[in-house]
Parts: structure tokens; sequence; C-alpha cells
């Protein structure tokens, strides 16, 4: 029996040091793909430009268009690339889209979470640069997202932590921030970017004021994958009921983006380096107008919200918006967790070798002193 307990204690440490690892350790494909300048062309079979983007693109990668047509990227030649119409999606919240009862009237609106994986970005126009080591411009649209989502009721935590320089680890980086921004379980957590595609692409007018066009991004790479995507065609199609032209398309791209932290973690590109801060600033408030048709207002009666054929949201109950709430717990609940099963086994696991508290001290500062050195290496060793 002993020895069953054993061997069952060491499977459950293993588990929990792998758990922790996986969660602490971004994966491999974290790494968001950007060029260093310029942009990427996409092309269709005529020849047509669908998508102008400083992401790169690689084969595989796809693109919902602003009328909702889906593209596949095909083939990639320098930074110009081929794809291929797909189908017209509905232009409808997808069905399994995850909105669920509406909370009681008193309850608060859910929170969001706001960061900037490069804190660097910035406005030609504005700035007369493209990146501001350490002051980014981005973190100001930041500002004005904070802004109208806190008029409008919502908790809001807007991280200004800096990831320069801009390079192939600021995601590795910013991992570090989305999971602390997780931690206060918000209903979704947005990664604020500007592009760097051609001026015509990102500009457009909306009621009567010039704005700059936003472009969703979701890494292909996660195991979110799936809901993540279908949370963004949930803010298109309300956006487009009531700002069309303000979302110039989804870009499922090759790449992580920290977004296997949490479904509702999504990447906006708002406007590109060559449009002034104050489109994107104007653009981002709109944005954050709409946020009450796919996260709710948290003080409405309850009510399961549907989506009607036109993409705009209705709900069982007149008057009541869609709430698309939490369901999972933040990454740094699970680390809390994991770690005291692993604590709490290692102190077992060495009372049942040893017999008393006393031997099992003894085995540990053994342990920490000889094998832990063993494992490792000579200091010397690991030096060269």
């Amino acid at each position: 029996m002993l020895y069953l307990l054993r061997i069952i204690l060491t499977v459950l440490l293993t588990i929990s040091l792998s758990s922790l690892s996986a969660m602490a350790a971004p994966p491999e494909s974290a790494v968001g793909d950007e060029l260093v300048s310029g942009y990427m062309t996409v092309i269709d079979d005529k020849g047509v430009i669908v998508l102008q983007t400083g992401h790169e693109v690689h084969p595989g990668d796809e693109y919902i268009g602003e009328d909702d047509i889906l593209y596949e990227i095909t083939a990639v030649e320098g930074t110009l690339a081929r794809c291929r119409a797909m189908e017209k999606l509905s232009s409808q919240v997808p069905d399994n889209a995850i909105f669920v009862q509406a909370p009681p009237p008193d309850a608060p609106k859910p929170k969001i979470a706001i960061y900037h994986s490069h804190t660097d970005e910035s406005y030609i126009p504005n700035d007369g640069t493209p990146t501001e080591r350490g002051n980014g411009s981005i973190m100001i649209v930041g500002d004005a997202f904070e802004k109208r989502l806190t008029e409008l009721g919502y908790q809001v935590e807007h991280s200004k932590t800096l990831h320069d320089p801009h390079d192939a680890n600021a995601y590795h980086r910013s991992r570090r921030t989305a999971m602390k921004l997780l931690q206060g379980q918000p209903a979704a957590l947005f990664d604020v970017h500007r592009d760097s595609a051609p001026l015509k692409v990102y500009s457009t007018t909306i009621n009567g004021e010039h704005v700059a066009k936003m472009l969703l991004v979701v890494g292909r790479q996660n195991q979110n994958r799936k809901t993540t995507q279908d949370f963004a065609r949930s803010i298109k199609a309300a956006t487009d009921a009531k700002y069309k032209g303000l979302i110039r398309g989804i870009f499922i791209a090759h790449g992580n983006y920290n977004q296997d932290l949490s479904p509702r973690a999504l990447l906006l590109e708002v406007g590109t380096q060559y449009n002034s801060r104050e489109a994107a600033e104007r653009s981002i408030a709109l944005f954050a107008d709409v946020v009450p048709s796919f996260l709710g207002t948290g003080g409405s009666s309850g009510g399961v919200a549907q989506a009607n054929q036109a993409g705009t949201y209705t709900d069982t109950n007149p008057g009541n918006t869609a709430n698309y709430v939490p369901t999972d717990t933040a990454p740094g609940y699970d680390i809390l967790t994991l770690a005291a099963v692993l604590v709490g086994g290692v102190a077992a696991f060495l009372f049942l070798s040893t017999g008393s508290w006393q031997e099992a001290k003894k085995k540990l500062r053994h342990f920490v002193k000889y094998e832990f050195t063993n494992f490792f290496g000579p200091r010397k060793k690991r030096k060269e």
C-alpha cells in the first residue's frame, strides 16, 4: 500500500511540474510574425488586392474580409501572397458563441483588460516616427479606449507595462503582462496595436468624421482558435450593425499572440502608422460603443441573447443586450493551485518515504544539497 501511494504521489508531482511549466512558458508559436518594415499584399486569382498588412502571411492563413468572404492563403512569394475565396460566411453570430444568462440588475459591469505587446508603436503624422521606444502613442489610443469604456460604466484595467524592444521576443515579454491581467478575470483581454499597411486601406469616414479602420487578429496556432475566431466574428457582426466599415476584416494568422491564455483574448490593429492618432482615437471610441452588444451591460434583466439575420443582437427579454461572461479561471489561480498541490505532495511523499517528519527534513536537505548539484552540474560546467 505504501509503495502504491509513493507511485501515485510521484505521478501527481510530475503532472504538477509539467502543468506549471506549460502555463509559465509561452509556446514556440507565441511570437506573432510581423515584417521589420513594409507590408504584405494578398491578391486573389484575378489579381485583385484582398489584404495588405504588416503581419507576415503564411500558406494556410485565412482572412475574413469586410464583406464576410473567407479567403485562404495558398502561396507566398516575398511580400506578395495569393489566396482563393472559400465561402461567403453568414454575418450573424456563430451558433456556438458563448452567451449566457444575463446577471442580476445590481451586478457590476464586466471588467475589460487592455495592454500593448508593442508599446513603441506610434503614428507618423503626430510623432514623426513609426516607433518611439518607451513612449509609443499607441498607449494614448489605449487611454481613449479606457476612457470611453469607463464612461459606459465598465471596470477597466489598462496596463502600460513596456515590452520593448519591438523584436521577436515582445510577445514573450507581454505574456507575463497578459497573465497578470487575467488574474482579475476580465470578460475580455485586448492587445491594442497599429498596423503598417498603406493609409488608403485603413481610411474611412463614419458619421461625417475621418476614422481609422480596425483589423481583428486571431492566432491560428492555439487550442482556443475556434472559440476566439467565433468571438471575433461576433464582434465584427455587432460592429457592422452599428458602424459598418469600422472593422476591415479578421486575419487568422500564423502564430499564437498569447491567445492560448484565454479564448477571449484578441489583438486589435487600430489603423496604420500613416493615419493620425486622433483618427485612431475616434475609431477605438466607436469600437467601445459596440462593446455592450457583445459583452453586455451587466445591469439588464435576464434572458439569453440570440442573433438575428442582420447580424445584430436581440434578447428574449426586450431591451436586454447580449451578455458574454467568462467561464474559465485565470491562469494565475491555476498556478497557485498547482503550486499548493506540489508543496503538499512533496511533504506527503517525504513523510511516507521516511516515516517521520525529522527524517523527512533530513532527506529534503540532502536532496537540495546533493541531488540538485548532480542534476544541474557544477557551476563551472554550466558556464562553459
